[in-house]
């Protein structure tokens, strides 16, 4: 390594507390104990992998009886990456892996170097790595920042991400703000509809053959970005849209912790899966993962384990991926096939049809190679990713961000689609689900609502159901035909979310976490008979509380004190529209729940007394027809009006009218009582208006 022109003394971070460490120990002590040993293979590995500059491209392994490992090349981004991940490491530590050198002298060493690069991942990296471990900003590297993301220009995502991340980390000491704004607009911009970000920012910049495939580094990079903005600056909107992306590829994640490698931005389906990466395994993934999780976000913690088992378990091929004779985690496991051949045909194919696969590819090409070379970047996220204590904890909050109760910003929040004058969120059932469970575990309150066809006809007229609607944290598509209607309008939803499945799997939470529930609607009797059905399905559920649904206006304060004080974690309103979702708006927060949903007739349909559709019918959208010939003298009417209305209003939608429902601002919710007709009295699952 060349001589630094001078040293440093930067104050060394406390290292002592090891709360990720700790973190994967209460989740398997074994794996904590492999992740320390990786760490002093990491220390012991990366001399190896120094270049006259800084550190090299990659180290190749010469077989023999003890392996030896070859230097080749120079990279900047990789030494700034080392310097990052020994930043979080003790002084000795430093001096020992650098030759009596600090990672700050290698930060701002590789720094000066990127002032003049031409690429401008190496300017943002460098960018963060100064203000993070040395504790200044370079303002050469911030400036050209300011210029590119601010312009027109296409940039990658990953570089856009590490822009972001650096404008957060150069906050203490320069006016970071713009930039961080800046980025985290063009991140969001681009984040499509199923959470996934692609390679390039706009998309566009890609050719059409490759524009709807994301790497894994596109995902996670935004994923540790934007989580550091929203704890920063405050930003919700920021941490939604970290979690919406964490969900996604966490819910591809192989079933052996596999991490993959290309995702269809469009629809969040996976294009290939191999190679499969070390660095995703033991670096990356745990680095943006766990700084969600330290923002607030979701607790991915059993994903990232089974990601480092993945290393010694791998069912691929027996030959091993950690060498302890070299100190290197080997780079990949990867297809036997021409040079990267099954990833284009699988671009080219999924172009043509989402979702189409190649037929036997993983006999034709399978995936049982190991590529014996170990790049310095890799070793240096693994030290960052299990070390980085404290760094989330001390990023500094912009003052004029800080205020509690601040307005937001009036723009549209990310996975928002608006349709009829509703704010409908495009998400799948798991993310929901996802966003529940973090909501029991945080103790927020999370209040889902769910609209159909007749709902959408209905909001035009009653400014009550509208307001209570615009109210939900979560509001989605329980209709196949709002999703079909979304589609028309350009606005897509990726699929029906219904109130009985939302139902049906946090009751599946609640049982398996010892989470407590409380169910309020429907008749006594059907009460009852739900209570037993659940005992079978869910032995052991925490039933806390549960009311029948019928009562007087006067009587709505008392339930929801009783509500309150039995303070369980899910409540479940079985209820028609109207009435429960203006009584969860007008004591959503008086409540103290922290997930709130109103499931319509499910109770019946749960409790025996009534049946759902089959699965065929409900996939092609036809739960109205079933229930149309169940009832046909009843409901005939009823489903001529309502789908014609919003056949209509689709029609007045796409043709640019505005269709905006009666203003809602200061409505009084009254609460249905059960002196209502005997529309009201009969409780039904809101499955039947497509």
């Amino acid at each position: 390594m060349q001589s630094f022109t001078t040293q440093h003394s930067i104050p060394m971070r406390d290292v002592s507390r090891r709360s990720r460490l700790e973190l994967a120990g209460a989740a398997s002590p074994e794996v904590r104990a492999r992740i320390e040993q990786f760490i002093e293979l990491s220390e012991a590995g990366l001399p190896k992998l120094r270049s006259h500059e800084g550190f090299a491209h990659t180290g190749r392994r010469i077989p023999g009886v003890i392996p030896e490992v070859r230097a080749e090349g120079d990279s900047l981004r990789y030494a700034l990456i080392v310097a990052l991940g020994l930043g979080q490491r003790d002084r000795a530590t430093q001096t020992r892996v650098l030759e009596g050198f600090s990672a700050a002298d290698l930060a701002i060493h590789s720094a000066k170097r990127a002032e003049t690069s031409e690429d401008l991942g190496s300017v943002a990296l460098g960018a963060w790595a100064v203000a993070e471990v040395a504790g200044r900003a370079d303002a050469v590297l911030f400036e050209r920042l300011e210029r590119a993301i601010g312009s027109d220009v296409p940039v990658d995502t990953v570089v856009c991400a590490w822009a972001l991340t650096a404008a957060v980390a150069g906050l203490a000491y320069r006016d970071t703000a713009g930039l961080a704004k800046a980025a985290a607009k063009r991140l969001r911009a681009g984040q499509s509809l199923a959470g996934l970000f692609p390679h390039k920012l706009p998309d566009t910049a890609i050719g059409r053959l490759r524009r709807h495939v994301g790497c894994f580094a596109d995902q996670i990079y935004p994923i540790q970005a934007l989580a550091r903005y929203a704890a920063a600056f405050g930003d919700e909107r920021a941490l939604a849209a970290a979690n919406a992306c964490a969900a996604r590829i966490v819910a591809c994640q192989g079933r052996e912790g596999q991490w993959i490698w290309h995702y269809d931005v469009r629809n969040g389906d996976v294009v290939e899966r191999y190679p499969v990466y070390s660095v995703h395994q033991h670096g990356m993934a745990p680095m943006g993962l766990l700084d969600l999780m330290e923002a607030g976000g979701t607790d991915y913690l059993d994903a990232i384990i089974k990601g480092v088992e993945w290393l010694d378990r791998h069912p691929e091929t027996s030959a091993q991926l950690v060498s302890e004779d070299a100190h290197m985690i080997w780079r990949k496991v990867a297809r036997r096939e021409p040079k990267k051949a099954v990833r284009s045909i699988a671009s080219v194919t999924t172009a043509t049809a989402p979702g189409l696969r190649i037929p036997a590819v993983d006999a034709l090409f399978p995936a049982n190679r190991i590529d014996y070379e170990c790049r310095p970047y890799e070793l240096g996220w693994l030290l960052y990713a299990w070390c980085a204590d404290g760094v989330m904890a001390g990023l500094r909050r912009p003052v004029e961000h800080a205020a509690v109760g601040s307005a937001p910003l009036p723009e549209a929040p990310d996975n928002v689609s608006t349709l009829f004058g509703l704010r409908v969120h495009a998400l799948r059932i798991d993310d929901v689900v996802d966003q529940c469970r973090q909501a029991v575990r945080t103790r927020q309150p999370l209040l889902l609502g769910v609209v159909n066809a007749s709902k959408v006809v209905n909001v035009r007229k009653d400014a009550a159901l509208h307001g209570a609607l615009q109210k939900c944290d979560v509001l989605l598509a329980d209709g196949q035909s709002v999703v079909w209607a979304s589609r028309l309008l350009r606005a897509p939803v990726p699929e029906r979310v219904t109130g009985i499945d939302i139902f049906e799997r946090l009751l599946h939470v609640a049982h398996k976490g010892n989470h407590s529930v409380f169910l309020f609607g429907a008749k006594a009797d059907v009460l009852r008979d739900l209570e037993f059905q659940l005992g079978r399905r869910f032995p052991g559920l925490r039933i806390v509380g549960r009311r029948h649904g019928y009562f007087e206006d006067h009587e709505a304060d008392a339930i929801a004190a009783e509500i309150r004080d039995c303070q369980p974690d899910m409540l479940f309103l079985g209820m028609p529209s109207p009435k429960k979702e203006t009584f969860l708006a007008t004591y959503r927060d008086a409540l103290a729940v922290p997930v709130m949903h109103g499931v319509g007739g499910s109770f019946d349909v749960l409790a025996g007394k009534t049946r759902r559709a089959p699965a065929s019918w409900q996939k092609m959208g036809m739960e109205w027809a079933y229930r149309l010939a169940q009832e046909p003298r009843r409901m005939w009417r009823r489903y001529l009006h309502t789908n014609t209305a919003f056949i209509l209003l689709t029609a007045k939608e796409m043709a640019g009218r505005r269709t905006a429902p009666p203003p809602s601002t200061h409505y009084p919710p009254r609460i249905l009582s059960s002196a209502a007709t005997s529309e009201t009295r009969t409780s039904r699952p809101e499955l039947h208006h497509g």
